[in-house]
């Protein structure tokens, strides 16, 4: 990944542009430290593929039974009321 001072990704901005493109991603550094970093549309869209991928497997690689979404609405809707936690670890063990 590229390294840039702040000031010249301000004084260069359309050099900057160019090098995101071309690279995927340049990181902006303020008095020696990275403050940024500055993605390309295509890096992006990777980043965002990967993420969909991964939160679809399990942690061994397998995808889930039930899906993203639908897990998610059943956790929003809580645990009933009459829901015996210890009894629940108690049968799954």
């Amino acid at each position: 990944m590229k390294r840039v001072s702040a000031s010249h990704a301000k004084n260069n901005f359309g050099g900057l542009l160019d090098d995101i493109a071309a690279l995927g991603r340049v990181e902006i550094v303020k008095h020696g430290r990275p403050v940024a970093v500055v993605l390309s549309l295509r890096a992006l869209q990777e980043i965002r593929r990967a993420g969909r991928a991964e939160s679809q497997r399990g942690s061994c690689g397998e995808t889930h039974m039930i899906p993203p979404g639908k897990a998610c609405a059943a956790r929003m809707a809580g645990t009933p009321s009459d829901f015996d936690e210890e009894k629940a670890d108690r049968d799954a063990a």
